[in-house]
């Protein structure tokens, strides 16, 4: 799935760090690098990024076209 923007101006608003973001998704930090690297992931990945942003999935993912 594509990210709408960069998961670190994301986490930025939420005023956490990308190391935080990672332990509140319960992601590898190594995982979550790459992923803001290359602007994809799962879409288990999206979901838990999603809830640990405090936000619906379909916030933080482009609509396919």
């Amino acid at each position: 799935m594509k990210l709408k923007e960069n998961i670190e101006i994301m986490a930025a608003r939420k005023g956490l760090r990308l190391g935080q973001l990672a332990d509140k998704a319960g992601v590898s930090r190594q995982n979550l690098s790459t992923i803001k690297g290359r602007g994809t992931c799962t879409a288990l990945t999206a979901c838990k990024i999603a809830a640990a942003l405090g936000v619906d999935v379909t916030e933080i993912i482009k609509e396919e076209d």
